[in-house]
């Protein structure tokens, strides 16, 4: 049996005999195994397999759940054990219920079909306003964001499309952006009325609202379910406790989460839906899983204190079942080559002389476009990797615009990067460029290709289309240069159009891969790596591969980089938490919001918690200043200026969350790559020299 194998905290909420109960499971404290378990002891005390609904947010997760249970328990039990995610859950009760849910011929439609009937709804009434271009899919993210926030139509504009700013300014722009977003929305909800279609929203709140307000409803729903057990309660939206509410009335309800970890709200969750669990539903109780199996107490030691420094009560404190180990250390560096090279080097070492694997070594960012020098960097040294969160380097959009004009110039009869690159430019749609196209493949040479479209674009402002293979062409020999070149032509266009984007997520990548594009030989062989980089149907080369391919080749020993908010079920040996620098934790844009600046906090709670035994912390040192002890409180070691600017410093350096951390909690290293050894003395000698020579 399952709980002989659960220590007492998790033995307690297994076999939990109230009505309702929380179970706040502390990261790495088993709330999987306690879920399991869970469900195993409701079987075998008599509950009907098939009256117990497991909740998950993955398909995967719930698959894993449900076998497992069945595995633990014997004769079939718990083969009618139901596990599913929110939305499949309610398709399968309107599936079974059409009549008493009123979606009698209804189709449920994906996410490009969305796309498509927006595109109609749209047509020539797509949203520009001043510097603002809202796409389909902007205004369906829009949409969806307000539906399962519950938010108002003015809050969500000024949510996803102002980040969550007020002033005069922005509440004028919003006021006038609100009627043509509204138009739109609506004529939306009309044409799927009118085609009888049902969207991954709708799903859900077709159940929600029926239930909420039809007693006949929740009598026949009643007789289906006794327990409903769900697996990460913080990250459920308000659309999904809408849902979810009701059931308090017609089951058990038996929540696992952790409100330390609720780092969703971007996509909607709410932390509250667990912070405050016990007084939104009514007898519920709360119980806590704070024996950590995964992280030693030095770890946990600089997790717990990151909470304790909040102003929500968390009420919690992770206890390490391993015990003693390794004091974290935080390495501040002076720039991001150097943090990519210190970072490679230490995992090469621990490759080398230490007999780790790569899969022993994490590597965690807020964002994936930093990790772009460090992905260099072990492309350049043959470190094998993977990554989760974001997009690949080689993927982006940006690298591919660039990419295309080297294939072009490598092979003119590549149609698709014809099509990429024709398109960058203003005026030329799809239409227009399959024109080109079809010329342009009837003739010779590349040369013949420029030649054509000089005299197309002789007089007109894409006269630099032309100018652009040219100068490619003439560099295909220097990939450095080529690079260079083409990137310092089209700068001005991609910089229009990732327009906010492009300083902030994107400019800096071109350097990157300048410094990549040089430690090859050939344009063909540069080429050739790009595409099979983005491929995922490689079979020999395990450099940047996607997750997907990696479960398919069972290639185990990869280093794995990922964004924290992909972090969630990973953990490793020896965990790297780059830029943990003041501007980044918390960012810039949470500093005047103490809710986002909490959820930043429980961010770097989820990054600090992956840690098994080793935990590395780096951080930008021209962030801090490198004359002082560096934990020293930041804000007693700076004059600030009484200006906007010196008033916002004062604010980052005041929220910075390794701000006063105790010495004992982190070791410092001050990491100067490749100066080691080389000191100056403090006072400047006299100058020691013989003028003049011996002329004998």
């Amino acid at each position: 049996m399952i709980l002989e194998e659960l220590n007492q905290s998790q033995k307690k909420a297994a076999t939990f005999e109230g009505r309702h109960l929380l179970v706040l499971a502390g990261a790495g404290t088993g709330k999987t195994k306690t879920i399991i378990a869970r469900a195993s002891y409701l079987i075998s005390k008599g509950v009907s397999a098939s009256k117990i609904q497991i909740l998950t947010f993955t398909k995967r997760s719930a698959c894993e759940i449900v076998s497992r249970v069945k595995n633990s328990l014997e004769n079939n039990q718990a083969q009618s054990l139901n596990g599913s995610t929110f939305h499949s859950w309610c398709n399968k009760l309107i599936t079974n219920y059409p009549n008493l849910f009123g979606v009698n011929g209804f189709t449920i439609i994906d996410e490009d079909d969305q796309v498509s009937i927006m595109k109609i709804v749209c047509g020539k009434k797509s949203i520009i306003f001043e510097d603002i271009k809202i796409k389909p899919q902007s205004l369906l993210d829009l949409y969806s964001f307000a539906r399962n926030t519950k938010r108002n139509l003015t809050e969500t504009i000024r949510f996803k499309i102002f980040e969550d700013k007020n002033s005069e300014e922005i509440d004028k722009k919003i006021s006038l952006l609100k009627g043509k977003i509204e138009e739109i929305i609506r004529s939306y909800e009309q044409k799927k009325k009118e085609r009888k279609y049902l969207d991954y929203d709708d799903i859900i709140q077709v159940v929600a609202n029926r239930i909420k307000l039809d007693n006949q409803a929740r009598k026949i729903i009643s007789s289906q379910y006794e327990h409903i057990l769900v697996d990460e309660m913080q990250d459920t939206n308000p659309l999904q406790w809408d849902l979810l509410h009701p059931f308090q009335e017609i089951c058990s309800l038996f929540c696992v989460g952790d409100d330390a970890q609720s780092i969703y709200s971007f996509r909607g969750a709410d932390f509250k839906n667990v912070h405050l669990f016990n007084q939104r539903v009514k007898d519920s109780e709360v119980y806590k899983l704070q024996d950590n199996y995964r992280s030693t107490q030095e770890i946990l030691d600089l997790s717990n204190w990151l909470l304790e420094q909040s102003t929500i009560d968390y009420d919690k404190k992770l206890i390490s079942v391993k015990g003693a180990g390794k004091t974290p250390v935080i390495f501040n560096i002076e720039n991001e080559w150097e943090e990519a090279n210190f970072i490679a080097d230490r995992i090469l070492d621990n490759y080398i002389n230490n007999n780790k694997l790569y899969s022993d070594h994490l590597i965690l960012s807020r964002s994936q476009f930093y990790t772009t020098k460090i992905q260099a960097i072990f492309l350049e040294k043959k470190i094998p990797y993977i990554t989760y969160g974001g997009r690949k380097f080689m993927e982006s959009a940006h690298i591919k615009d660039l990419i295309s004009v080297f294939r072009v110039v490598n092979n003119f009869n590549d149609e698709i990067a014809w099509i990429r690159f024709l398109t960058l430019w203003e005026g030329i749609g799809e239409i227009r460029a399959l024109k080109y196209i079809e010329n342009l493949l009837k003739l010779e040479s590349i040369g013949d290709c420029i030649m054509h479209l000089s005299l197309i674009h002789k007089n007109d402002s894409n006269s630099i289309i032309p100018k652009i293979l040219s100068k490619a062409s003439e560099n295909k020999g220097d990939l450095q240069k080529l690079v260079d070149t083409t990137y310092e032509l089209m700068e001005k266009r991609l910089s229009e159009k990732y327009k906010e984007d492009w300083v902030r997520k994107r400019k800096s990548d071109f350097p990157v891969l300048s410094v990549l594009a040089g430690k090859y030989s050939s344009l063909g062989e540069f080429i050739s790596e790009c595409i099979l980089d983005n491929s995922t149907n490689v079979n020999n080369s395990p450099t940047l591969m996607s997750s997907d391919l990696l479960e398919k080749e069972k290639i185990k020993d990869v280093v794995v980089i990922s964004t924290i908010h992909s972090a969630k079920g990973l953990e490793s040996d020896i965990c790297f938490i780059v830029n943990v620098s003041p501007k980044n934790f918390p960012s810039l844009l949470s500093i005047n919001d103490i809710d986002q600046i909490e959820e930043e906090r429980r961010v770097l709670y989820v990054a600090l918690t992956r840690a098994k035994n080793e935990l590395i912390i780096t951080r930008n040192i021209s962030s801090i200043n490198s004359e002082r002890k560096v934990l020293e409180p930041l804000k007693e070691n700076y004059q600030i200026e009484n200006s906007d600017q010196g008033q916002r410093d004062k604010k980052i350096l005041e929220t910075y969350f390794l701000n006063s951390l105790p010495e004992k909690l982190a070791k410092q290293e001050v990491v100067k790559f490749g100066k080691e050894g080389v000191f100056d003395i403090e006072k400047p000698n006299e100058l020691i020299i013989e003028y003049g020579i011996d002329f004998s």
